[in-house]
Parts: C-alpha cells; structure tokens; sequence
C-alpha cells in the first residue's frame, strides 16, 4: 500500500468555527491513524464527530470555517490541494459511509447509475466495465444476485440494503481511509451486524475512522477510542483499557449510563454475527 510508512490520517491542532457566531465546534483536536486499525471517535450528539469527518473530507457545512490546524491523509497535506485535486482524493484516497442512505442515493437514479456517476466523475470511461466491477463490489458487500441490485432504484430497497450499497460504493476503489460516519445507526440489531462485519472484513489493512455514540459498535470493531466532549478530547485510549479502566470522570459517567444498553447489544450483535458465519442468515 502507498504511504506504508506514513499515517494514514495525521491531525494536528484542528480548529472548527462557526462562521457568524465564533463559536468553536471543533476544538484544537489532534490525533493520528495508523494503517491496518480501526479507531472510533465517540461521544454525544453534538460533541464535534460529525464536524470532524466533515473537516477531513474536505466538506465543511456552509457557515462553518476551519479556523486552525492542518489535515494530512496519507502524508499529502490537505491544505496544499486545489479545491479538484481534494475533489480527487475523495472516493479514491478516503471515502465516507454515511448515516442514513435514503438521503444519500437520488431516488430517480438506479443503483447502476450511482456507481457510474462516482466512477465518472474520477475519469472512469468503460460503463461496461464499470457495471461489472460494480457487482463485484456488491457481491462482497454481501448481495447474492448484485446484477439484480444494480437495476433497482433506491426506494425498492431496505435501509440495511442500501447501508450495504453505500459501504460497497465507499469501498469500490479501495480507499486506504475509510471513514464510517453513525453507519448502522437505526438499523436493527441484524443488519447492523453485518454492516459491521462487512467493515471490519474490508479494513484489515486500510485505516478506519469510526464515529459513534453507541459503545456496543465502538466495543466490535475498534482497537482505539477517543472520546471528545464540546468539540474537545478528552481521553485517547486503547478499546480494552478505556471500557475497563476509563480515565477521565466524563468516561466513566458515559459508560456508567450506557453499560445495560451497550453491553446487551454487544451480545446480540455477537450472536447474529456468528450465526452469520455458519450460514444461517442469508442476505437480505
């Protein structure tokens, strides 16, 4: 992989403002990502995780301004990118998989055409080769028939299935930085776990940055976790220590609140994940 001996993703000192107010969302945060591990930023709703991944794509909401610190994703310096060679790094050097994929897919728009537009706009020019990587992107997101997939729009299928095609659009040209923004929030305990297995499946040697507020997902899948609190960290530590000797008062208390809640989640997800993997459910 290029960039073996860099970071996959390097923050330093990043600083989120809005644009009228001044009021800082994201606040002097730093930390690094190393190939091959999965890292999970975590904490409530509103605490900055959102604004972070939108900071790293490049794709800050309007009225919003990175007033300080420097993004690097594979040793390039983001700052040193036109706004088209930032538009390139996207999809091909990292890529998202979102919340909510109804939003994500134009409903008038087949599957196919959703893998053609994002293959198109990166200078991809064989649509029939395009159809056939296609399905084989789909095919190891878990989809038994793809070619069928390919056909339907968005709005004949199921928020697990469309969860599945957004994570195999995400991962079509192998990103070395993947970054999984609340993916399997809402779904149910079934489909969550296999979104998550997909993950970790196609991770084992990119970097992955998994935000959450739910500790059952950051518990599966991650070997770090850092939790931020009003757009600040407040604790770095590997998964093992931070859900068995948190560090920080603020961990404890969230851990305290959630433990019944992540702890039986945790279990059915291993449960349906192992019956999983002999076989006894079939995709969706």
């Amino acid at each position: 992989m290029s960039g073996e001996t860099e970071n996959a993703l390097e923050i330093q000192g990043l600083t989120v403002a809005a644009a009228s107010s001044g009021k800082v969302l994201v606040d002097n945060l730093s930390f690094s990502l190393r190939y091959g591990g999965i890292t999970a930023l975590v904490g409530e709703s509103g605490c900055g995780k959102t604004m972070t991944a939108a900071a790293i794509m490049g794709l800050l909401p309007a009225g919003t301004v990175k007033r300080a610190g420097s993004i690097s994703i594979g040793g390039t310096d983001t700052a040193s990118l036109s706004a088209e060679a930032y538009r390139q790094m996207r999809n091909t050097a990292v890529s998202v998989v979102m919340q909510n994929p109804m939003s994500a897919f134009d409903p008038v728009l087949t599957i196919d055409t959703h893998f053609w537009e994002t293959l198109a706009s990166h200078g991809f020019k064989n649509r029939r080769r395009a159809r056939e990587q296609a399905a084989e992107s789909l095919s190891q997101a878990g989809f038994p028939d793809p070619k069928t997939i390919l056909d339907l729009y968005p709005f004949q299928m199921s928020g697990g299935m469309l969860q599945r095609v957004m994570l195999a659009v995400a991962l079509f040209s192998r990103p070395a930085l993947v970054i999984a923004d609340e993916a399997t929030t809402d779904l149910d305990v079934v489909s969550q776990a296999k979104i998550l297995d997909l993950l970790r499946e196609h991770c084992k040697d990119r970097a992955m940055l998994l935000i959450t507020h739910d500790f059952s997902v950051a518990k599966y899948l991650a070997q770090e976790i850092i939790l931020m609190k009003n757009g600040a960290l407040v604790e770095r530590q590997e998964a093992g220590g931070f859900f068995t000797s948190p560090q920080s008062g603020y961990a404890k208390q969230l851990l305290a609140c959630h433990q019944s809640l992540y702890t039986s989640r945790f279990k059915k997800m291993l449960a349906v994940i192992k019956d999983h993997e002999r076989g006894a459910h079939e995709p969706a």
